[in-house]
């Protein structure tokens, strides 16, 4: 059965839809499993193996961090309405943190949906997927930014871009998904300040 579904989902959305280093759209990874998910996700995952295959070499640590930072940005780019990303991280996170650069790629993938976001050439799908990935990026952060600065910096960056959702967007996702469509920025600013009235407390 599993066989089949991810079958189907290359005759309907072509090769690229898991498509290693593709720009993921949301509509297509929308329908996909915990299964089929987690199967692309530790394909990657064993590709930073094999980039990184030599142990003590780091030369091969650019292209592994490259393999997981994709696979970061495929979980964040397929809506979380069932709490998928909680599910699908741990691992990739740990892959990164033995290389120190899970922080980093969390910031990096934050800065890359901002300037999609951002960018009215950009198609609708881009755009809207890249909405997803900001908020699944705040949601994994949160509960750490009291004690992480680098991850409560990403924050900052997102309240700071004051992101303006374009009608367009809001339309896709509704015709598509039925999703509500939160501004990041304006959550991002709401985290900041809970975090502060608690630290406040402190």
């Amino acid at each position: 059965m599993k066989t089949c579904i991810i079958c189907l989902l290359l005759v309907v959305f072509g090769p690229h839809a898991f498509a290693t280093g593709h720009t993921y759209k949301y509509s297509d990874l929308m329908i996909a499993d915990y299964d089929e998910m987690n199967t692309e996700v530790q394909k990657r995952i064993r590709n930073a193996h094999k980039a990184n295959k030599n142990g003590d070499d780091t030369s091969g640590d650019a292209a592994a961090i490259e393999e997981l930072r994709d696979a970061l940005r495929l979980i964040f780019s397929r809506p979380n309405s069932d709490n998928m990303v909680a599910k699908l991280t741990p691992d990739v996170r740990r892959e990164l943190t033995g290389f120190s650069a899970y922080e980093d790629t969390i910031s990096g993938i934050a800065a890359e949906a901002l300037s999609t976001v951002n960018d009215k050439n950009a198609t609708v799908s881009a755009r809207s997927t890249a909405l997803f990935v900001i908020d699944n990026i705040l949601g994994e952060v949160r509960p750490e930014i009291g004690g992480n600065e680098d991850l409560r910096k990403v924050v900052e960056r997102i309240s700071d871009a004051h992101i303006r959702i374009a009608d367009d967007v809001v339309r896709d996702r509704k015709l598509r998904s039925m999703f509500n469509t939160k501004n990041p920025s304006e959550y991002a600013a709401e985290i900041l300040k809970a975090t502060k009235k608690v630290e406040k407390k402190k």
